[in-house]
């Protein structure tokens, strides 16, 4: 039935019309010290219908497939594209490519739903008695979630895709206490793929590992306050990457005046050690996908390389706007609302064999500053170009040497002053853990890089 609606938008003299039908099947489950809360298998279909006419959209969407329904969709977001076109004070145009037909089925090893609501609720029990072996342990939240989703997009220009992807995570919050301390921690495990991923990603380890370091923690001291030298552990650079430049690079923020990246391409505005991808290729990753949501081929995007900026993150309507070429920008959280430009996976490259640093390496010269690893969330301006962040766990450097915990440690500082404050970063980039962006929708995420070692950032943490 969708071939027929695509047929039907283009005899309504509409200039463009794009639909996407989804459909997605999995499970959510969540334990509370040892209880269980929730445990719920379920299934959901619906179409997603963006129309443009006379440089104005009209969208409108449907979970009910029959004809009727479709249909009327299509009829409504025509009708909503027409009146807004007597309106919008800026026409909507769109950069031109080529159509594309293709099939995307990836297949999981071990697909999660052929495993048993038991078996999942097991590994939750698993992870939360491991985690509570220690008794600082105060409480512990596990939950787990799956997915395999199939959507189908076409447009009017002859663009015909079917994608097939299936998902998998696993994660843990948990808060620990010692007399009157408390510290809270959290974790996570997965990626795109099948149950086969927790093998080498394994939850109910990392989530012993997390309870380790939560306990560890509790004795940490105040952090010394000021502008230090700080090495960041490749969760926390890729978090500043993703927060601090990704944000700043989509194209919407771009053409809005709303970043300090605005009229920048070609410009050098890091260190030259410095080189940034956002990649939604990478087999596996949480940020993957073989088309975004106007159905454009993912590529691999080259943000800044060697310190130089060199490219936005795009859909087909900024990339106009721009002069640019399309690169497969443009996600929605599901089939009913319309795509917005979003990150994949968006990562610092490690500066390789000749040029990298060994851990030990970064630290040696430093006589006194800080080892930060992963993130308790922050946030980013990317107007004014400013961002602070709280590390979830970190060291006291002395001398060359990690020496003991410190908590409630945050970094803050300007995009563009940091980024040329980086002076040193290790061979290889590993990527962090599976994540999700918030931009009024949620998609799945990964960021990554090596460790990095920062000159000098704003450290607070109360001494």
């Amino acid at each position: 039935m969708e071939y027929k609606l695509i047929e039907l938008a283009s005899k309504m003299g509409v200039d463009y019309c794009d639909l996407r039908l989804d459909k997605g099947e999995g499970s959510d489950l969540e334990v509370k010290n040892g209880e269980v809360k929730k445990a719920v298998p379920g299934k959901g279909a619906g179409l997603g219908v963006r129309v443009l006419y006379k440089g104005a959209w009209g969208f409108s969407c449907t979970n009910r497939l029959e004809w009727d329904s479709m249909k009327a969709v299509l009829e409504t977001a025509v009708a909503l594209a027409k009146s807004a076109s007597n309106v919008v004070l800026e026409k909507v145009q769109l950069a031109e490519v080529k159509s594309v037909q293709d099939k995307v089925i990836k297949k999981p090893a071990e697909n999660p739903l052929d495993i048993s609501l038991e078996t999942k609720h097991q590994l939750l029990t698993d992870m939360d008695k491991s985690i509570r072996d220690y008794p600082e342990i105060l409480t512990v939240t596990t939950g787990y979630s799956d997915g395999v989703k199939h959507s189908h997009f076409l447009n009017t220009e002859g663009t015909d895709l079917e994608v097939s992807t299936t998902y998998i995570v696993a994660q843990a919050n948990l808060i620990a206490k010692k007399d009157s301390t408390l510290l809270g921690f959290r974790m996570r495990a997965g990626g795109v793929g099948g149950y086969e991923i927790f093998k080498t990603d394994d939850p109910i380890e990392k989530g012993v590992e997390a309870a380790k370091v939560a306990v560890q923690m509790l004795d940490a001291k105040a952090s010394p306050s000021g502008r230090l030298p700080l090495v960041a552990d490749p969760e926390l650079t890729g978090v500043f990457v993703h927060e601090a430049i990704g944000h700043a690079v989509e194209a919407d923020h771009i053409v809005t005046h709303e970043s300090i990246l605005e009229g920048r391409i070609g410009e050098k505005i890091a260190d030259e050690k410095v080189t940034i991808i956002d990649d939604p290729t990478i087999e596996g990753s949480f940020g993957y996908y073989p088309y975004d949501d106007e159905g454009i081929p993912a590529q691999r995007k080259v943000l800044i390389e060697n310190g130089v900026l060199k490219n936005y993150i795009l859909n087909r309507e900024t990339a106009y706007k721009l002069n640019m070429e399309p690169n497969g920008g443009a996600r929605a959280e599901s089939y009913n609302v319309k795509p917005l430009i979003r990150m994949s996976n968006t990562v610092i490259l490690g500066a390789g064999e000749q040029k990298g640093l060994e851990f030990e390496e970064l630290i040696e010269d430093i006589k006194h500053g800080i080892y930060a690893k992963g993130t308790r969330g922050g946030e980013v301006n990317p107007t004014r170009g400013s961002f602070q962040f709280n590390a979830q766990e970190a060291y006291l450097i002395e001398n060359g040497e990690v020496t003991k915990p410190l908590r409630d440690v945050s970094l803050s500082g300007f995009i563009l002053e940091t980024l040329n404050q980086i002076d040193g970063l290790g061979k290889n980039h590993q990527m962090g853990s599976p994540g999700y962006c918030g931009k009024g929708q949620m998609v799945p995420v990964g960021d990554g890089g090596p460790f990095t070692r920062i000159n000098e950032v704003m450290i607070g943490g109360g001494e």
